[in-house]
């Protein structure tokens, strides 16, 4: 059943990508002026990040990490394994090589399925890359304590429960309240770059073929 929903969301990266308006429902915003999209600084750095989907049980997971707090834009959040691109490295290779770094995971273990819409974080100035890959067990994971807190093993259908979208205001980069749509997961506030790039993966599994698999049967399965 894991290889049946991981040949749909194969088929649904193959599909048009939703982009923005798979990334909406999950888009912070200024409350006066919810419609606006703030522009890109002057050379924005380009970054990537790897959604890893991996089976517990049979069950499809997705590997989330919850950074430290540091003095930084990106305290304390949850987010993909993924940082910046070292010189002459491919937003792939940053991205396997980041999830190696960061939480164990070896490129070898990591097959490709394709990527997702590019993601431009304001508040740290980076276009974001996320890749869509796949590990064929669950991986032993190795945490580097200086980037990671802890492991998030977030079963997919989590993200398709009703009531895991909500919302509240958060501070935004410099100081500016922001209207912040998140996941609820256990307990933890998943919103920005991370929670738009999931946002539009669910859309790309909503529209993987449907004949492939039933998404109950595959993600409930116990």
């Amino acid at each position: 059943m894991y290889e049946d929903f991981i040949g749909a969301v194969k088929e649904g990266l193959l599909q048009p990508l939703p982009g923005k308006i798979g990334q909406e429902p999950l888009r912070p915003y200024v409350p006066l002026t919810p419609s606006l999209d703030p522009p890109a600084l002057m050379k924005p750095r380009e970054g990537a990040v790897l959604a890893l989907f991996y089976p517990v049980k049979g069950v499809p997971h997705i590997l989330l990490m919850e950074r430290p707090h540091y003095q930084g834009a990106h305290s304390g959040q949850i987010s993909f394994p993924g940082g910046k691109l070292e010189a002459n490295e491919s937003h792939l290779d940053a991205a396997k090589r980041e999830a190696w770094e960061e939480v164990g995971v070896h490129p070898q273990e990591v097959k490709v399925l394709g990527e997702l819409s590019k993601v431009y974080v304001w508040a740290s100035n980076f276009n974001i890359q996320p890749f869509v890959g796949f590990a064929a067990y669950q991986p032993e994971f190795r945490p580097d304590e200086r980037e990671v807190a802890r492991i998030l093993e977030a079963p997919v259908e989590l993200f398709f429960q009703q009531g895991i979208i909500k919302e509240k205001k958060l501070a935004g980069a410099m100081g500016i309240d922001l209207m912040a749509p998140y996941f609820d997961v256990f307990d933890r506030t998943l919103w920005g770059a991370t929670a738009m790039i999931i946002s539009e993966l669910m859309h790309v599994i909503h529209q993987a073929p449907q004949d492939m698999y039933k998404l109950d049967e595959v993600l409930r399965k116990r």
